[in-house]
């Protein structure tokens, strides 16, 4: 049988050659040989012209054009220059409702894609933001300027005056007239400070003898500021 050698640019056209028809192969080191009797030995003896197909692993692409390829998982590689790459379906490891807010990034999408969050409504910034009835809780700071002054939430109760009072609501009326010589103070008042408003409906006096720091006399119908100090843990009352 005569041996024949490839050369780069040699057009093979052959019954033999199968399904592979005419193509253009790259002589491998000129390496001579028997012709190919089917395609599997025509593929492991030629690798394709400028390398746009091969089994040849150590194979190396360069300025090629791939149309809608199939690549299954590659080993490496980098998509600096990449475009289009959906967030919903080509991104894994992307949490609950993470690809919605990357696509649409309202504070309501947000919402959802957050776990630990509290409250409900827009995102909040630390620059003059506009808070619809916030629960404050506790809260320090330098200054405090209201616009306006809300209302308490319920008519004032009547307690009758005793050795120890309790009042628990912003403004109390107190009937009767003994003596008060300790008044508690109702939470948050008695870890942060604070004032009451007592609204004597009888004559009563209060004492120094508990946690009043200046004795008094109360004046009916008068208002009487109670203010609480947590450092002291007295009472300094408006008027005596």
């Amino acid at each position: 049988m005569t041996s024949t050698v490839f050369t780069s640019g040699t057009v093979i056209e052959s019954p033999w050659l199968n399904d592979v028809n005419t193509v253009i192969y790259t002589a491998i080191a000129n390496v001579s040989g028997s012709p190919p009797t089917t395609t599997a030995e025509v593929i492991t003896n030629l690798s394709q012209s400028n390398g746009l197909a091969t089994q040849d692993t150590t194979q190396t692409l360069s300025n090629k054009t791939l149309v809608a390829p199939l690549l299954g998982i590659p080993t490496s590689g980098t998509l600096t220059n990449c475009t289009g790459l959906p967030i919903a379906t080509g991104v894994n490891g992307l949490g609950a409702g993470i690809a919605t807010f990357l696509a649409t990034p309202t504070s309501a999408n947000l919402d959802a894609a957050v776990t630990d969050d509290t409250g409900t409504g827009v995102l909040v910034f630390s620059n003059t933001p506009t808070l619809t009835t916030p629960i404050i809780g506790a809260a320090t700071g330098t200054s405090l300027v209201l616009s306006s002054f809300n209302a308490t939430s319920a008519a004032a109760p009547t307690i009758a005056s005793a050795t120890t009072i309790a009042p628990t609501a912003q403004i109390t009326f107190i009937s009767g007239t003994t003596a008060v010589v300790n008044i508690t103070a109702a939470a948050p008042i008695s870890t942060g400070g604070g004032t009451i408003t007592l609204i004597p409906t009888g004559i009563f006096t209060w004492t120094t003898a508990g946690n009043i720091a200046l004795a008094g006399t109360a004046v009916v119908s008068r208002a009487l500021t109670m203010t609480y100090d947590i450092t002291t843990t007295k009472w300094y009352p408006s008027y005596v």
